[in-house]
């Protein structure tokens, strides 16, 4: 792996014809911070979501960039991130290298792929705390095996990686490729690892699968990500279409003593075969700016995830002295979502609406779904400087089977299960947000 970057930058580096003066790198630092208050009214109040206020500083961001460039006129890069959370460490996130070319952008390490950076829908146009990447979680009780968010299953997140991004073609096009040889790898030196439970910016299977014992969890193993965008400017109008597509081997990996298994006489598993990993995610935004300045956007987006990532088979599921099956799950599949949005942005102010549909089957005939409305307004009265609102309106509904089975997981490997960790199969609210984030 580190021969084909180096050779590919050798190359990249070699086929730079335009000639500038070396510029030594110089140390640019940036971050931001986002505190937010939140009101909740809901149906189901248990799973210690039980009050109606919320108050949370859900990240804060710290960046150090490193920039120069060569006599040759290649642009290198170093970025560095910090993310914290109070009464929590900081987290390194982002940690990677990139250099600039006229083939194009490369980039190694912990750095997200083209299924995130590519992909721009309806969630691209809302405001306020960023309705799509379901900040309602922290105050909602979600349905079992209802999805959250609009997650394409296999996201690699910051998993450590090598991308490439072409320069633009025709003035218009960009195609993008990723690989992750193991999506759980965060930059640490061992192999077959899995870090996920100790790093949340892992993604790809929030609400997915049951609640399993700690330091058992999923990751990708030879995982390729594509991606593609089509941006034009006409006159007043802006025309934004891309895809994205995810593959790998999946696994479900244990360790300490704990066991998956499709078959109960093969005792002492450590990694269990799932579903490979094959989902694919499509967007779209228009937008007009009128002679006032004024932009109107439109937009939307399709998200279907296939069977990826689930049982081949009934599992069970072991882990100090408790097993657990997983039911008729294999039978269904990963789920689907779509989504629609608009936005009017005039001066310092935006205003957004948006919904989100999300579906999957949980067996062989019944489903889980979620639909999310939000409105969203921010005003940015100084540079650095914004404030938002946002409502949610949120429906998630399921079925007895799949609370009952996430309910049988919750109570063997859910050490805090009591009364206030009950599963729901149906519930909805509304969720009102109001924050502010500084950035520099």
């Amino acid at each position: 792996m580190k021969k084909l970057v180096l050779s590919a930058v050798a190359v990249a580096a070699l086929s730079t014809s335009a000639m500038a003066d070396a510029v030594a790198p110089t140390l640019q630092i940036s971050g931001n911070t986002i505190m937010n208050a939140y009101a909740v009214s809901q149906k189901v109040k248990n799973n210690g979501k039980a009050r109606a206020h919320h108050f949370s500083n859900d990240i804060s961001d710290l960046y150090f960039l490193v920039a120069g460039r060569t006599a040759s006129g290649i642009e290198y890069k170093y970025k560095l991130n910090f993310q914290a959370f109070s009464n929590a460490n900081p987290l390194v996130t982002q940690n990677y290298v990139e250099f600039n070319t006229n083939l194009g952008t490369f980039q190694f390490g912990n750095v997200v792929g083209p299924e995130d950076t590519v992909i721009q829908d309806a969630g691209a146009i809302v405001g306020g705390a960023g309705a799509f990447d379901g900040g309602f979680k922290n105050v909602f009780n979600i349905s079992a095996f209802s999805l959250r968010g609009n997650d394409i299953i296999g996201d690699t997140g910051y998993a450590t990686k090598f991308v490439y991004y072409t320069k633009e073609l025709w003035n218009a096009i960009r195609f993008a490729i990723g690989f992750t040889p193991q999506t759980s790898h965060l930059g640490d030196a061992k192999l077959d690892n899995n870090s996920i439970q100790s790093n949340s910016n892992v993604p790809g299977v929030r609400n997915f699968l049951p609640h399993l014992p700690s330091n058992m969890d999923i990751y990708g193993v030879n995982s390729w990500t594509f991606g593609a965008s089509f941006k034009k400017d006409v006159g007043n109008w802006g025309i934004n279409l891309n895809a994205a597509y995810v593959t790998d081997r999946s696994y479900l990996s244990a360790t300490n003593q704990q066991t998956a298994t499709y078959n109960t006489a093969l005792a002492g598993n450590s990694k269990l075969k799932l579903r490979n990993t094959s989902a694919y995610q499509l967007g779209a935004i228009i937008g007009y700016r009128r002679a006032n300045g004024h932009l109107i956007q439109v937009g939307g987006g399709w998200l279907d995830n296939g069977h990826s990532r689930n049982f081949r088979n009934q599992a069970t599921i072991s882990s100090g002295g408790k097993t657990v099956t997983t039911a008729n799950l294999h039978k269904g599949d990963s789920g689907q979502a779509w989504n629609a949005g608009a936005g009017y942005t005039f001066g310092a102010y935006k205003v957004a609406a948006s919904y989100q549909h999300m579906e999957r089957k949980t067996d062989a005939v019944r489903k889980a779904k979620t639909n999310v409305w939000s409105l969203t307004g921010d005003v940015v009265p100084v540079a650095g400087l914004k404030f938002f609102g946002e409502v949610d309106y949120v429906s998630t509904k399921s079925n007895e089977a799949a609370r009952g089975l996430a309910q049988n997981f919750s109570n063997a490997f859910n050490a805090k299960a009591n009364a206030d960790t009950l599963a729901n199969s149906k519930n909805n609210g509304t969720v009102f947000i109001m924050g502010t984030k500084i950035s520099f």
